[in-house]
């Protein structure tokens, strides 16, 4: 029988050929299709010549052709059929299609909405024949629909309502999307497509999701690109909102079964990302749209994680970066001046709801791009490093810095851009080097600008992560290249935020100590101050005999971090080495500019307090050094050198020994080693104090009891001073007596505290603090007199107070205080003083 029909239909006879189809049953030439099609053989000419041969000017021919169409249909959507059998019965068939008959076109069309209804299409080829179908309604004239005629374009509008209103099964979803795409649709249509789609789109499994938000995106060129947008990030907030319940939930048996796995959602979430992100760079309207939406939609409803991480790839297509960061700036601001405006108003807070959180948003982002969004993280480390820039502290006119307001909605946007970086850096390991070298490049170009929240990132980047930063260490090694061109405060901020890699980079703590040394004889005052800061904070975080345990150290680093190479252990033994070297280098220090003798002096103290087995040959420096300056005569006057303390330079006079804070190291570092042997003692936990260690003290004490007794007995004219003498830093004469006048000043303060620490309620101790006192009133009397007069006695020096916080607070207290027993106690201890006299 298929060879007759064959060879007819070779022969172009067609009168013969309509003849002997209407001989041969529709089950017959079903059958036979199937046998062909099934094997692959000789199908589509078979199809041909039964087309050939049905003529729809007869009726009997056009419900042949009916039977064919709903037959090959169902053998297409079987799964029977290779693809490219289906392929090209389904091309024959649009052919043909445009000869259809009305009633015929109307007929197929209620197929298909049956099949839909059914669920029956389990492959969707056959869907490629109902955009010709629509296209041939809708070029009908007039149909019969139900009881009444309709144009075609009516028509066509009727079928696709039917459509979109009957129950679509999740699996033909993405089949009727992508049909749609070929169908003429009017606005209304597209639309009542679009959102019967997006309704569906929570409905469907999640790795059906991305394939169907792709189907959605080519849709998007024939319009409704606003309602696709936020109905996909509509879907994903409410997923994402649902997983977090869930989350908080997660011991409630309930919910057991309706947990969304997270890593899924994550994936899938990335996937149609890199979906809108490529559409976009295809269809630039839709990112146009994309901003637009962002910029002026409902911000409650439009900005979630998903939404927000959308708009971070977008940033990455140059078009749209700066439209991008400029929104995500100003909303994050304004969701903190908000969240700022309303905690200040009870009234707002009980009235308007509480805004969303920005850095919670943006943190979680952080969070979910280690599920594979790459693509994600760059614009997370420029958006970082953009709140940074744009919120940190700035230099105003006359380099005067301004630090953000603390707790202002600014420094809570520069603080959200360091968190972001370092969540980002602690996750992605691709990222770390792009970070690091960003911040570095920040600290040592913007030398002039202030750098300290760029330092504190840094510090909390290694403090997090000191271990995977030694896989850096090359790059912060090189960054100390630059020390000679840094500000002494940036140059600080470096080494203190580097300290934990210190600890266990052998190889970074010897670059590091190799660049000090050069820096300690560099031309540039600034390169020098920073290498004593630098080696006095080594001296601070190295622990010697006596201190912490390799054990409780590392504790300080975290869990994590405790396994180190066995070279670069805590070892107390090499540390006393190291820091005993340190301190020779710093020794050398001692002959040069007033500056960095002051810095060495002032960083002493806290060396000893953080390193107590450092006191010993700390105290034996400064002894040595303020020997110098001290007069060992007992009755000579006065029983300092200061002339030694000053010297000329070209036509100026200036300072070169701060004795006042060589003094004042001296007895701070000495009080508070006595307080740490009393609690030792009062603990039993006496400390082995050496016999060299015990003379040095005594020493010490003598020759400060020895500098008190005399300033006692000094008047101004020992010290070559004069209330009548120039102290205008205009002549070198002023220059020299003003500097006189500051050191006096100095060292009377520190002698009235170590004296008043010292009294135990004693009344000569107390007499020699007011005759001290009563030298240093002259002195500040006598500066007042000449500012006073306008000859500028030190003008544009601030002088600064020598006395610590802790006995302002305990002489303070002693004055204030209304204790009837400490009063009886002082007035015994007057009385107990002058009875012993």
């Amino acid at each position: 029988m298929e060879q007759k029909i064959l060879s007819l239909a070779a022969e172009k006879k067609s009168d013969a050929l309509q003849r002997y189809l209407q001989t041969v049953k529709d089950a017959e030439l079903v059958n036979l299709i199937t046998k062909h099609a099934v094997s692959g053989k000789e199908h589509g000419a078979l199809l041909r010549g039964i087309f050939k041969g049905s003529p729809c000017s007869e009726e009997s021919a056009v419900r042949r052709r009916v039977a064919i169409y709903k037959h090959c249909i169902e053998l297409v959507e079987s799964g029977d059929l290779q693809r490219e059998v289906a392929a090209e019965i389904v091309g024959l068939l649009m052919l043909e299609v445009h000869h259809m008959p009305a009633s015929s076109l109307l007929e197929l069309s209620n197929l298909f909405l049956d099949a839909v209804k059914a669920g029956n299409l389990s492959s969707g080829k056959s869907l490629e024949l109902f955009p010709n179908l629509m296209k041939a309604v809708s070029s009908q004239e007039t149909l019969v629909y139900g009881n009444g005629e309709l144009t075609g374009d009516e028509c066509k509008k009727q079928i696709i309502n039917s459509l979109c209103s009957s129950r679509w099964d999740p699996k033909c979803v993405i089949f009727l999307t992508s049909m749609f795409r070929d169908v003429l649709l009017s606005t209304e249509e597209l639309q009542f497509v679009v959102e019967k789609v997006l309704r569906l789109l929570s409905k469907v499994d999640l790795q059906e999701m991305p394939p169907l938000v792709y189907q959605l995106l080519l849709l998007s060129a024939k319009g409704s690109k606003k309602n696709i947008l936020e109905g996909v990030i509509s879907v994903f907030n409410e997923l994402d909102h649902q997983l977090m319940v869930e989350e908080k939930n997660e011991d409630s048996l309930d919910l057991i079964d309706a947990t969304l796995p997270k890593e899924q959602l994550r994936q899938v979430e990335g996937t149609i990302i890199l979906h809108i992100v490529f559409a976009i760079k295809f269809d630039q309207d839709l990112g146009r749209e994309l901003v637009k939406t962002a910029q002026h939609g409902d911000s409650s409803k439009f900005l979630c994680p998903f939404s927000v991480a959308l708009l971070l790839s977008v940033s990455r297509i140059q078009r749209f970066e700066k439209q991008v960061f400029d929104f995500l700036k100003s909303t994050i601001l304004k969701g903190f001046k908000d969240f700022q405006f309303q905690q200040g108003s009870k009234f707002l807070r009980d009235l308007v709801p509480q805004p969303f959180c920005v850095s919670t948003m943006l943190l979680e982002i952080v969070k979910n791009s280690v599920f594979g969004w790459d693509h994600v993280t760059q614009g997370l480390v420029e958006l970082g490093f953009l709140l940074m820039d744009s919120y940190g502290p700035k230099v105003l006119p006359g380099a005067k810095v301004s630090e953000t307001t603390l707790g202002s909605p600014g420094q809570q946007a520069s603080q959200l851009g360091s968190r972001i970086l370092l969540e980002t850096f602690k996750v992605h390991e691709p990222i770390r080097t792009v970070i690091l070298e960003q911040v570095l490049n920040r600290v040592i170009t913007k030398a002039t600008s202030p750098t300290s929240h760029f330092i504190d990132l840094l510090s909390d980047i290694v403090f997090a992560t000191p271990l995977i930063m030694q896989g850096s260490s090359s790059k912060l090694t090189s960054t100390f290249d630059h020390l000679y061109q840094l500000p002494f405060t940036t140059v600080l901020g470096l080494l203190k935020a580097l300290q934990p890699l210190l600890k266990i980079n052998v190889s970074v703590r010897d670059n590091v100590i190799l660049v000090l040394r050069k820096a300690m004889f560099a031309s540039q005052i600034d390169a020098r101050k920073s290498a004593v800061a630098g080696f006095l904070l080594l001296l601070k975080n190295f622990k010697v005999l006596g201190s912490l345990s390799s054990s409780q150290c590392s504790q300080a680093i975290g869990a994590s971090q405790v396994l180190v190479d066995v070279h670069t252990r805590y070892n107390s033994a090499a540390n006393e080495a190291f820091c005993l070297e340190i301190l020779g280098c710093l020794r050398r220090c001692l002959s040069q500019q007033e500056d960095i003798r002051r810095i060495l002096y002032e960083g002493f103290y806290d060396v000893i307090r953080r390193n107590s087995q450092l006191a010993r040959p700390i105290l034996h420096t400064l002894v040595a050094q303020l020997k110098k300056y001290y007069e060992p005569e007992p009755d000579l006057l006065p029983p300092l050198k200061l002339e030694r303390c000053i010297t000329a330079q070209k036509e100026q006079i200036i300072l070169q020994e701060p004795l006042a804070h060589l003094l004042s190291s001296i007895h701070c570092c000495l009080s508070w080693y006595k307080q740490r042997s009393s609690l030792l003692q009062e603990k039993g936990m006496d400390e082995d104090d050496d016999e060299e260690y015990m003379t040095c003290q005594q020493e010490i004490d003598e020759i400060l009891e020895s500098i008190t007794r005399r300033m006692t007995k000094c008047d101004l004219e020992e010290f070559e001073l004069d209330k009548s003498a120039d102290f205008s830093l205009s002549s070198g004469v002023g220059m020299k007596n003003y500097n006189y006048a500051v050191l006096v000043m100095g060292i009377c303060e520190v002698l009235i505290e170590y004296n008043y620490s010292t009294a135990d309620f004693s009344k000569s101790k107390f007499e020699d603090i007011l005759g001290i006192f009563k030298c240093y009133s002259k002195l500040v009397d006598i500066l007042k007199d000449k500012s006073a007069k306008g000859k500028s006695a030190g003008s544009g020096k601030a002088y600064r107070s020598l006395l610590s916080m802790g006995f302002v607070s305990t002489l303070l207290t002693a004055l204030f205080r209304y204790s009837v027993f400490f009063f009886c106690k002082c007035m015994n201890g007057f009385l107990l003083g002058s009875s012993g006299q």
